[in-house]
């Protein structure tokens, strides 16, 4: 079977689907698809791709599981189940993160990123702010999801060139094993912790969502606020002596609003980037 016969067959609706698979297979552009139109495809190939879009359009497998990449803030990171699939509005944080270090002089700062599941915050803020980082740490709840972070970061990042932490941890309690790392400098933060409300993700989140991706990355048990307020309790004793610890975080508006009434006397929280009309971008520091 040849490529444009393949594609124009009737048996297939989902276009963009077919041809995202076959360029990934045949390492390939979309343009390049229809230049080698003629050509003529492996049997065992034409029966993988069948597979494959069976799994999206029967089993709702989630694209980017079986392309095994998803391409997030211009770059292109390796995916699997045990990992969230980033979403648009986590790029914003990238971007409130890039302006905040922009304006910083020095570059000796530490990047601490708290179970995002996502595993490409702290990858992208490298990526984006070369230089401005000596120390990293990147810890989250699952070793599986790490084991990706790790991959990602070899594949990357040159030589493995940053000073970097990578574990297992409950939050940041870590940080009590690393006081001479983090004792009088600049931290910054980024964490998006589970927030959204068990009724909530059960009524909006696609089928493919809740089939496939890890559910604790989204929904913490009753109280989808508990793990933002253990951590800052952690903090606030932790990072005592610290030149100063700016946190981005991603949450829901009227969170924002509960959070800034528990924590009035302890924390400024800063709305900086919003996604449509109720996801938030958080700048939060430590009142001095």
């Amino acid at each position: 079977m040849k490529i444009q016969e393949f594609i124009q067959s009737p048996e297939y609706k989902k276009k963009f689907v077919l041809e995202k698979l076959l360029c990934h297979y045949l390492n390939k552009s979309r343009t390049e698809l229809w230049t080698d139109a003629e050509e003529e495809l492996d049997s065992n190939l034409v029966d993988k791709i069948k597979e494959d879009y069976r799994a999206y359009e029967i089993d709702n497998k989630p694209l980017e599981y079986l392309l095994w990449y998803v391409e997030f803030f211009w770059t292109k990171f390796f995916v699997n189940e045990n990992t969230l699939v980033p979403r648009p509005e986590t790029e914003y944080m990238i971007t409130a993160v890039t302006e905040f270090v922009s304006s910083k002089t020095n570059n000796d700062n530490v990047l601490l990123d708290i179970w995002t599941w996502s595993w490409v915050l702290w990858c992208s803020v490298l990526l984006q702010n070369e230089n401005k980082f000596d120390r990293v740490f990147m810890v989250d709840i699952s070793q599986e999801a790490l084991d990706v972070a790790k991959r990602n970061y070899s594949n990357l990042i040159e030589e493995w060139k940053y000073n970097i932490t990578m574990m297992t941890s409950d939050l940041c309690s870590f940080l009590a094993d690393y006081q001479n790392d983090i004792s009088w400098k600049d931290i910054v933060l980024v964490a998006n912790l589970p927030y959204i409300p068990t009724k909530t993700f059960e009524d909006n989140a696609p089928e493919n969502c809740q089939k496939w991706e890890p559910k604790v990355a989204f929904v913490w048990w009753d109280d989808w606020l508990d793990l933002y307020r253990a951590m800052f309790n952690q903090l606030e004793e932790l990072t005592k002596e610290v030149n100063w610890l700016t946190m981005f975080l991603e949450m829901m508006t009227w969170q924002v609003d509960i959070l800034r009434e528990e924590f009035w006397d302890k924390i400024n929280f800063e709305e900086v980037k919003t996604f449509h009309f109720n996801i938030r971008i958080v700048k939060a520091e430590f009142k001095k």
